[in-house]
C-alpha cells in the first residue's frame, strides 16, 4: 500500500504538473472503485481550477477553486500516471490539456470529497515526542498497531513502522503504554528521519509491479531499509517475525536489538 512517502512523491509530481489548470473533463472507469464516487463531487468537478495539490496522511487532496477538495486514496495497489493506460484506470480527469489517471487493479482506492478522522501528521512542525506520547498513552495494543492506526497517527504503514521501531530499538509487540519517555523521543526522531529520507528517495518499490511515481520512476528506499525485506539487521543478527500478526501484518523485528 502506498504510505506517506509514496503519496508525498505523487503529490509533488502532481503539484508541479497540474496546479493552476482548469479541469475540463473527467471519466469514471467501468468498473470503478469498490466505493462509488459521490455524485456531488463529480457535479462540482468540471470547470474547477486546481489551486494546489496537498497531502494528509495517505490521502491526496486537490484544492479546487470552488471551495472544496477532491480527496484521493490509492488503496492497496493504486498509482497515478500521466502516461499510457494499464487496463485498470478507475478515474481520470483532464486539466489544461493534461490527463491524470488513477490506476487501481485491486479497486481498494477511493475518490471522494471528505477525509475520514485522522491522527496527527508525523511530518508537521508541531509533531514532537509530547504529541507521540499522547498518541501512545493508555493504549495496551502493540505499539506497532497504534502506529498503523490512521486515526491515531496519519500516514505510517507497515514498511515505515517496521523501520522506525527498529531504529528506536522497540519491539513491535510491546504494549504502547509501556514505551518509556526516552523510547518515545527516539521513536519520534526515527519516524521523522525515516519518512524524510524515504521521500528524498522517491518512496519504496518492492517489485516490478509495485509503486511508481506519476512519471513511471520507481522509488529507491528499498535499497536503504535496515530490516524490512532483509534476513539480518545491520548488526548481523537474524531477524524474526512476531508470533502473531499485528494489525493483520507480519511484523519483522530483531530480537537482539529490539526489546
Amino acid at each position: 500500500m502506498p504510505e506517506l512517502p509514496e503519496v508525498e512523491t505523487v503529490r509533488r509530481a502532481l503539484n508541479r504538473r497540474v496546479r493552476g489548470r482548469v479541469i475540463s473533463s473527467y471519466e469514471v472507469g467501468r468498473p470503478a472503485f469498490n466505493r462509488p464516487i459521490p455524485a456531488r463531487a463529480l457535479r462540482r468537478l468540471k470547470g474547477s481550477r486546481i489551486l494546489a495539490v496537498d497531502r494528509r496522511g495517505k490521502y491526496l487532496l486537490l484544492r479546487l477553486s470552488r471551495g472544496w477538495d477532491l480527496v484521493c486514496h490509492l488503496g492497496m495497489s493504486g498509482s497515478v500516471s500521466f502516461g499510457s493506460d494499464d487496463g485498470h484506470v478507475r478515474f481520470r480527469f483532464t486539466a489544461g490539456g493534461m490527463t491524470v489517471k488513477i490506476h487501481d487493479p485491486r479497486r481498494f482506492g477511493r475518490v471522494t470529497d471528505a477525509l475520514p478522522p485522522l491522527g496527527p501528521e508525523p511530518l508537521a512542525q508541531d509533531f514532537d515526542a509530547a504529541v507521540l506520547a499522547r498518541v501512545l498513552r493508555g493504549r495496551r495494543a502493540p505499539v506497532k498497531s497504534v502506529l498503523l492506526d490512521q486515526a491515531a497517527l496519519a500516514g505510517i504503514g507497515n514498511i515505515y513502522a517496521t523501520e522506525a521501531l527498529y531504529a528506536a530499538r522497540i519491539a513491535p509487540a510491546r504494549p504502547a503504554d509501556e514505551v518509556t519517555e526516552l523510547e518515545t523521543r527516539r521513536l519520534c526522531a526515527a519516524i521523522k528521519r525515516i519518512l524524510k529520507r524515504a521521500i528524498r528517495l522517491g518512496g519504496t518499490t518492492l517489485s516490478d509491479e509495485a509503486f511508481r511515481d506519476p512519471d513511471g520512476r520507481p522509488g529507491r528506499f528499498q535499497l536503504a531499509t535496515a530490516v524490512y525485506g532483509r534476513r539480518r539487521c545491520p548488526r548481523g543478527h537474524l531477524l524474526a517475525a512476531t508470533r502473531r500478526p499485528i494489525a493483520g501484518r507480519t511484523s519483522l523485528y530483531c530480537p537482539a536489538c529490539q526489546s
